[in-house]
């Protein structure tokens, strides 16, 4: 007994000590513009990692351990400041205003800058906005959120990409797609050609692997002073992602979790077993009771509720000299098409350390695992999006014992949901680490190591009961990129001078390998590896790399905060090129004027702040496959001579061939009006690209067909417009309002070397219904015009080139319909506020652009009977009571040609669709803090593309898009599955 009560003293002695050892501090924390108190103010122990935030009023309370005697209180647009405590148990601070930032700062290319002071067309969306629509990928969340940014999702297939062009397409036969960079590194952007089987799916999703909950902002970089600092890959713009970073003194954990079900926005008609039987009946003259009478309903067995989920845990924190971020995430996808399912799991630790006031270290590095459980999509017969609709009614997938079918042509969808394996693995690690340090008060050097390593392994297993006796493939590919770049920076003012100045060097390589193996002829099903393999069919091993060397500078300078200039040049050197041609210089100048400042324009009311900008610049493209320079030989089966290997040239040398070259145009005005309640900012600008790189012709006296050179212009040309406006706000209520409109024209310039069409116009051939026609828009629909049925004759009318009537159809009489390009795009957000309830609805629009149907000429074509299955409108045809019909006369002579490639097809992309409905209630802090465990929760729920408004025929989805990211073919659709409409609940928690 004695000894537990002296165990009990010591205890008791060591708490009383350590409650000696340790004090609260208390205070407020205002400015000259909050006298009442700043809330969210972090106010940290210097050195440790303890820390607080203000509440509502500016007030904290702070433990303070022992040893410790400075804090530490930094807010955004503030100067820091540091008070010692002494014996001091209330500290008050004033917080003076950073007049250096002059308020929200925007990330840029390798830098921040000011907003307000910026030259640089930008837009940026943060983690508030992001927060507010819990998006599946990262592309999602600038939907209709930034002018002059138009994105088109290709299909509703688990993780298919989404098309996004900023401010036009600048290029024929290079790449279309932006630039994105992820803390730093610019991602692998490589085509579905190089890191998938182009029979899988649509092209993916660049940013699939990465996780929108991991993504602090996101900043779109339009104009040349804005992309020209990265040169040769600024000519489609810029996307700049930054993750989550700790903050000092804010430790905290965070739990997200959210769970849904998916839909198609809209699914094709088609006939049912009756419906065919009645119309094959009429055509055929057949008896209905000779007919199947039994039949499957194949759209019905492959469509299902889809489901979604997400589950993401993380912690961030830190002390005054060290932050972290880690987080974790576990997402699953099962589409609404069966087969689909995408499962990817992400972890990330984000780090900086302060070694002293003068160096800093820091770590970026995501790691990222997806598995996609894949099908086929657009054209193709194993597609089951495609199939269910072709399939005749009566094809059964079993037969009496309940075994599966062998269909043929259009094979059993069931079986291969069941049996086959069609699996899409990658893996993937982006890093950025960075050493900084300060060489003077103003100068810091920072020298960046980043990597972007993609593995993918691709699986295909067919049974034997989809392809006779089986077959299989097997494809791995290793891309694997590093760079290094060590930048100067400078900022110093002298008086009403400031000056800032970048300097740096990169290089980056990227190594890409690939080994593929198919076979067929398989004893068993149960064999699942190609070596199993009775006839190998490939076995090949290939490799390539590319290399880049940058040099890149910037100039700022200002006067008084007012007048407002920068210049920048890059110059890139990529082994893509030809030997006498590889290096490329670009540059921009930009100046701009802040007309608030001046005094004939401060005596008023009305006007916040007012600011011009104007710009010129250039920048590049080298997205073009890593040879096209060089004279290629090819081995193989065709190079063999005379039973011995040999090799055969395959393409000829072009030693000039260099930089396809974009030169842009911007002007710039930037208002804050009635005690900044309206924000506007518009732009005016143009962008030539000169120097394409196209595929032109040569003499086949050559022994080659054609040669890559720069030959050819395009102009793109536009108006972006943003309106951010507080239309209400008391204490309890506010609603915002955020508008984003791109208005956009293209124009084909020039095209040497180009075929010619009978009017003596040059073109590039995109696909069978579109080209790229001098004069005209790169997406150009070349089609016969399609009449509609004569109520008179009951036969199927078209126009003749020069605009007369006949019933004969002819290829020759196509003429220019309409482009793919949409004249008009952007978005809607109304976000609603009461006390802890917020509403946010986001629209988003498309205007001007035509959309090609291409599975319209099976499903309306008469001649597919017993082939296919149609669509229903095939029963309204022409009859003496039925004179408005759909279709031709039953006997018709035009029944054979009635669904030939025409604008019968052809669809305006007109429409308005409600993208994302949120509605969130954060709960009272006072309920909170009776958990004593929880800071903060909040609950919300999420509609996605659950309505369209447009004149689209049921069945047609307008957001599709089967080209992928070729440039020269857009806006066509064949079977292509519908966007998902979803329906999300979630609640975030903080700890």
């Amino acid at each position: 007994m004695k000894r537990v009560l002296l165990s009990l003293a010591f205890v008791l002695v060591a708490v009383i000590s350590l409650k000696a050892q340790s004090r609260t501090v208390t205070g407020t924390v205002t400015s000259e513009e909050e006298p009442q108190g700043i809330p969210g103010v972090n106010v940290s122990v210097k050195g440790t990692m303890v820390g607080t935030i203000t509440d509502i009023d500016g007030s904290y309370s702070l433990t303070v351990p022992e040893g410790s005697d400075v804090l530490v209180y930094s807010f955004v647009g503030f100067l820091t400041q540091k008070k010692t405590i002494g014996n001091q148990n209330q500290l008050d601070v004033f917080l003076e205003p950073d007049v250096k930032t002059l308020g929200e700062v925007v990330v840029v290319g390798y830098g921040t800058q000011s907003s307000k002071l910026s030259l640089q067309s930008i837009s940026t969306l943060d983690n508030s906005q992001i927060e507010r629509m819990p998006v599946f990928t990262a592309q999602e969340a600038l939907q209709g959120q930034a002018a002059g940014v138009q994105l088109t999702g290709t299909s509703g297939v688990g993780g298919s990409q989404q098309n996004i062009r900023i401010r036009g397409v600048a290029s024929l036969t290079a790449g279309g797609s932006p630039l994105f960079v992820v803390d730093g590194v610019p991602l692998n952007d490589g085509s579905s050609d190089d890191y998938s089987n182009t029979s899988g799916a649509v092209a993916l999703n660049p940013l699939m692997e990465l996780n929108p909950n991991e993504i602090e902002s996101i900043s779109v970089l339009k104009d040349a002073s804005a992309v020209a600092i990265y040169g040769s890959r600024g000519a489609n713009g810029i996307i700049l992602i930054e993750t989550k970073k700790g903050k000092s003194g804010q430790s905290k954990i965070n739990v997200d979790y959210y769970q849904g079900i998916q839909n198609p926005t809209t699914v094709r008609p088609y006939m049912s077993l009756q419906q065919y039987n009645e119309y094959r009946s009429l055509r055929t003259g057949t008896p209905i009771t000779d007919l199947p009478q039994q039949g499957f309903d194949w759209p019905d067995a492959v469509i299902q509720q889809g489901a979604i989920s997400n589950l993401n845990l993380s912690a961030s924190g830190g002390s005054d000299r060290t932050t972290y971020f880690i987080s974790g995430t576990y997402f699953k996808q099962d589409t609404y098409a069966i087969g689909n399912e995408l499962d990817r799991f992400n972890g990330r630790l984000n780090m900086t350390h302060e070694f002293s006031d003068k160096a800093r270290f820091g770590a970026n590095i995501g790691l990222a695992k997806t598995y996609n459980d894949r099908i086929n999509s657009d054209n193709s017969t194993y597609a089951p999006l495609t199939s269910a609709f072709l399939h005749l009614p009566y094809n059964r997938p079993y037969d009496e014992n309940g075994n599966y079918t062998r269909l043929g042509f259009v094979p059993n969808l069931l079986a291969i949901e069941d049996l086959a394996i069609t699996d899409y693995i990658t893996r993937r690690t982006t890093a950025n680490t960075f050493f900084e340090v300060d060489v003077l008060p103003d100068l810091t050097f920072r020298t960046d190591w980043g990597i972007d390593q993609i593995q993918t392994e691709e699986t295909f297993r067919y049974p034997d009961i989809v392809e006779p006796t089986g077959s299989g493939y097997k494809r791995i590919i290793q891309d694997y990129k590093w760079l290094s770049t060590n930048t100067l920076n400078y900022q110093k003012y002298f008086g009403d001078h400031y000056v800032g100045g970048l300097l740096g060097y990169s290089y980056e390589q990227s190594d890409f390998s690939s080994i593929t193996v198919e076979g067929s002829g398989f004893v068993s099903d149960r064999l699942p590896n190609v070596a199993s393999a009775a006839t190998p069919t490939i076995t090949s091993a290939t490799g390539t790399n590319w290399r880049l060397a940058s040099y890149f500078t910037r100039l700022n300078y200002r006067y008084d905060d007012k007048f407002l200039f920068e210049g920048s040049a890059r110059r890139d050197g990529s082994s893509r090129f030809g030997a006498n041609n590889r290096y490329g210089t670009f540059w921009a100048l930009s100046g701009g004027w802040i007309l608030s400042e001046e005094g004939f324009l401060q005596n008023n009311s009305w006007l916040d702040f007012l600011k011009l900008n104007v710009s010129y610049g250039t920048s590049g493209n080298d997205r073009i496959s890593n040879f096209e320079s060089l004279g290629l030989y090819q081995a193989g089966t065709l190079g063999d001579y005379a039973g011995s290997p040999g090799i055969y040239p395959s393409q000829p040398a072009n030693p000039l061939l260099g930089w396809e070259e974009s030169a842009q145009f911007d002007l710039t005005v930037n208002a804050s009006l009635l005690s900044n309640r309206l924000d506007i900012e518009a732009s005016v600008w143009n962008k030539d690209t000169e120097g394409l790189l196209l595929d032109v012709p040569i003499p086949y006296t050559t022994g080659y067909a054609s040669l890559t050179q720069n030959a050819g212009s395009m102009r793109n040309r536009g108006v972006d417009l943003m309106i951010q406006s507080t239309n209400i706000q008391t204490p309890s209520f506010e609603w915002r309002t955020i508008l984003n409109a791109g208005f956009l024209q293209n124009e084909v310039l020039d095209l040497p070397g180009a075929s010619k069409d009978n009017e003596d116009r040059r073109f590039v051939e995109g696909s069978s219904s579109q080209r790229a026609i001098e004069g005209h828009p790169v997406n150009t629909f070349y089609l016969v015009r399609y009449q509609g049925i004569n109520p008179e004759t009951g036969e199927a009318e078209w126009l003749t080139k020069d605009g007369e009537t006949t019933n004969t159809y002819s290829a020759n009489d196509r003429v220019i319909v309409g482009s793919a390009i949409p004249r008009l795009s952007g978005g809607l957000t109304n976000t609603f506020t009461y006390k802890g309830l917020v509403l946010s609805a986001l629209i988003t629009f498309v205007e001007g652009n035509h959309i090609m149907y291409d599975d319209l000429r099976f499903l309306n074509n008469p001649n597919n009977l017993n082939s296919f299955n149609l669509d229903p409108q095939l029963l309204n045809y022409w009859t003496d009571d039925n004179r408005n019909s759909f279709a031709p006369k039953l006997n018709g002579d035009t029944q054979s040609s009635f669904a030939q490639r025409s604008t019968q097809h052809l669809r305006k992309g007109d429409h308005i669709r409600l993208r994302n409905l949120s509605l969130t209630y954060t709960i009272p802090t006072g309920i909170i803090e009776r958990t004593k465990i929880i800071r903060s929760a909040r609950v919300y729920g999420m509609l996605q593309n659950f309505f369209t408004l447009s004149n689209l025929e049921a069945g047609l989805e307008p957001e599709v898009n089967d080209g992928g990211g070729n440039n020269q073919r857009q806006g066509e659709s064949f079977f292509t599955p519908a966007q998902a409409k979803s329906i999300t609940l979630g609640v975030s928690l903080e700890f």
